[in-house]
């Protein structure tokens, strides 16, 4: 399903106007991008398109609205061999580094155990404010999970987490995503 992005702004005396109305180039695997900016906006402005390197996380300060759709049964686990945590998780925090900045992450990989999803484990210099808007995905933490319900949001501080989709149907979740400073993963003993 297409979405539809209305962007405003004003004209040369001031005047709220329509600068567009048009549907969203889809995301392909990865998140679907409405708007971002990697800084704070200024107004009136003519409504273009702020500056945003993306692809994912802007920066500190900068914003990125997202919808992001997990298939049925969508688990990081099924693209890596778990029979050697170590070596799954290590391959999909590559993976994932190819398209989103990672947060360093001092702990060897298999650090975190292996809860299911554990290979899709990861930090990113964001605040991400998340609402499921259909069927249920599954946050995964380092020793909790979280399940989400059409409705539900959810804060993620730039912690260590992986996601899950359980059900038969589509999971679609719609967010910001507020850059951030980030020291780095702690650790663990």
């Amino acid at each position: 399903m297409g979405i539809r992005r209305v962007v405003t702004g004003h004209d040369s005396t001031g005047k709220a106007i329509v600068v567009s109305d048009g549907e969203v180039p889809p995301g392909g695997r990865g998140p679907d991008s409405i708007w971002g900016a990697d800084g704070p906006l200024t107004f009136p402005d003519a409504g273009g398109r702020p500056e945003f390197a993306g692809p994912l996380i802007p920066q500190p300060g900068g914003f990125h609205i997202i919808r992001i759709v997990f298939p049925p049964h969508f688990n990081p686990d099924d693209w890596a061999d778990t029979t050697d945590p170590v070596r799954a998780a290590a391959s999909a925090r590559e993976q994932m580094a190819a398209s989103v900045a990672l947060v360093d992450d001092p702990n060897p990989p298999g650090t975190y155990g292996a809860p299911a999803g554990f290979t899709g484990l990861h930090a990113t210099a964001s605040m991400d404010c998340m609402m499921q808007v259909s069927g249920e995905s599954v946050c995964v933490l380092e020793d909790a999970e979280i399940r989400l319900r059409p409705g539900d949001w959810l804060v993620l501080n730039g912690v260590v987490h992986a996601w899950r989709n359980d059900g038969d149907e589509d999971a679609a979740l719609i967010g910001v995503v507020i850059g951030a400073e980030h020291k780095g993963a702690p650790r663990r003993g």
